[in-house]
């Protein structure tokens, strides 16, 4: 199972590394295709501003021309649709040349030229009048224009207009820094923040005025300082989706895990159980059964007091049985939701009194001692009389049980705020702080290796605890190793439940 986890959750793994990897590499085919239309149409402004002040303008005329007649002069109505927004709250945008000479745009101002450009018509016959004598010159002062440093060709802040349009309609809507490069003279021209190292290091760069041949070409570079951040933005639904089905896959390993291990330890609670059982059904079945043979021989001379004996001693062993069988009854019994306790009002201190004085047999047997401080003002409760008196017998059965030496017991009553707290302290062997957490659980009993010399089927202190829970009180344990253990009890006036 663990194999089967690992493997699924590297194929997630290696599923997400995969769709990052195609993520960026369509965001570097989206950034291409928008350099390749930015310097396009910076050539293409370009181009059209050039002509535009070559004289022809004393030719234009108020009128639009059509979509064939601007086409003739490469400047197409249709070329730019800048965004209108701001990039910020101030539209100023700075840019540096090469020389370090600052050059501070508008963009309110720059939009609102390339507006009016971009109206601009030209008469067509005052076009064809001219056209002939005009090609050369244009030509020529074109080719000479390569020579001009690039915030003479292309303003800047056009650039910049340029890279958002593109960028935004490829989906690119991220902050990017730009800057021109040249193999003789680095970095010509750049934002003012953009930093000098990573726009020679991006892997975005595209040849400005691709129309042109140049021995030493001029380079657009552009970098984007939130590109990890938003592929990740990007793939945030992926990312989503394989986190839930790794978490999933880890739940459910995890559960079946604890089921596994939940059920092992039943399994050896169970056997514990069973074993326990047996060993203490087989010393009553075995006493009585050889209790009657001892009857059924006719060698054995028997007198009136053998034979009361030996029928003391069946007697005696068919009541222990009884309360074995019982107790394993019982523990079937008190865990049903539908267990109801039959409660009155009852004195307390009568009830513990009584228990006291039948436990003087088997204290007695140990010549052990039990003492009682019994100090609450207020003994009336709303109690079980039969289970309330089995939990008493419980905790002083248990302190008999559990001491090495003379038992001594210490019985005792307090006030509590609203209702009573009854403690039974022994000079037992205590419990362990690992093992006091446990004592309350069905079936546990505290491990004592292969030694049996203490009986029980684990059932005691949970059947304690059940029918406290009944009552609406509560049970603390206070132990320590080889120093005895308290059992504190409280009982509210007037039951929860």
């Amino acid at each position: 199972m663990a194999f089967a986890l690992v493997g699924l959750s590297a194929i997630q793994i290696y599923w997400v590394h995969n769709a990052i990897g195609i993520k960026e590499q369509q965001f570097q085919e989206n950034v291409g295709r928008a350099l390749y239309n930015v310097v396009y149409k910076a050539e293409k402004i370009e181009a059209a501003h050039y002509i535009k002040i070559h004289r022809l303008s004393e030719f234009a005329v108020g009128g639009r021309m059509g979509q064939n007649q601007s086409k003739d002069i490469g400047l197409d109505s249709s070329c730019c649709h800048f965004p209108s927004h701001a990039n910020s709250k101030d539209d100023l945008s700075e840019y540096v040349t090469g020389e370090g000479k600052l050059l501070k745009r508008s963009r309110s101002a720059l939009l609102a030229q390339f507006e009016q450009e971009i109206n601009t018509t030209f008469d067509r016959a005052g076009i064809d009048e001219i056209k002939s004598g005009m090609v050369s010159d244009i030509i020529n002062d074109m080719m000479n224009m390569q020579k001009s440093r690039v915030e003479e060709r292309i303003d800047p802040g056009i650039i910049n207009l340029l890279l958002e349009e593109e960028l935004l309609r490829e989906g690119l809507n991220t902050a990017f820094y730009f800057g021109v490069l040249s193999q003789t003279q680095g970095v010509e021209l750049k934002q003012k923040a953009a930093s000098d190292e990573k726009l020679l290091l991006t892997p975005y760069k595209i040849k400005m005025f691709p129309g042109e041949f140049s021995v030493y070409p001029s380079y657009l570079s552009v970098y984007f300082p939130r590109e990890r951040g938003f592929l990740w933005k990007s793939m945030i639904g992926v990312m989503s989706i394989s986190a839930i089905f790794i978490a999933a896959i880890i739940f459910v390993f995890w559960y079946s895990l604890s089921i596994i291990l939940n059920q092992k330890k039943l399994a050896i609670v169970k056997n514990d159980f069973i074993n326990n059982m047996t060993h203490e059904l087989k010393t009553p079945i075995s006493t009585i059964s050889l209790a009657c043979e001892v009857l059924k021989d006719r060698s054995i001379p028997k007198d009136q007091e053998r034979l009361d004996h030996y029928v003391e001693v069946i007697n005696e062993e068919n009541k222990r049985l009884g309360i074995l069988v019982e107790n394993v009854l019982q523990s079937a019994v008190w865990d049903r939701p539908d267990f109801k306790l039959n409660k009155i009002e009852l004195n307390v201190h009568e009830l513990i009194q009584q228990v006291v004085d039948r436990s003087h047999v088997q204290l007695d047997a140990k010549n052990g001692q039990i003492e009682t401080t019994l100090l609450a003002t207020a003994p009336l409760l709303d109690v079980d009389r039969i289970h309330f008196t089995n939990v008493l017998y419980n905790l002083i059965d248990n302190a008999i049980k559990y001491c090495k030496d003379k038992p001594v017991i210490h019985l005792s009553t307090r006030d509590a705020e609203e209702g009573m707290v009854i403690q039974v302290s022994d000079n037992g062997i205590g419990i362990s702080k690992e093992n006091q957490k446990k004592i309350f659980e069905k079936l546990y009993r505290v491990p004592t290796g292969n030694l049996h010399d203490v009986k029980g089927f684990g059932l005691g202190l949970s059947y304690v605890k059940a029918i406290i829970d009944q009552h609406g009180g509560e049970i603390q344990v206070r132990s320590q190793l080889n120093q005895g253990t308290t059992f504190s009890i409280f009982i509210p006036k007037k039951s929860e439940l």
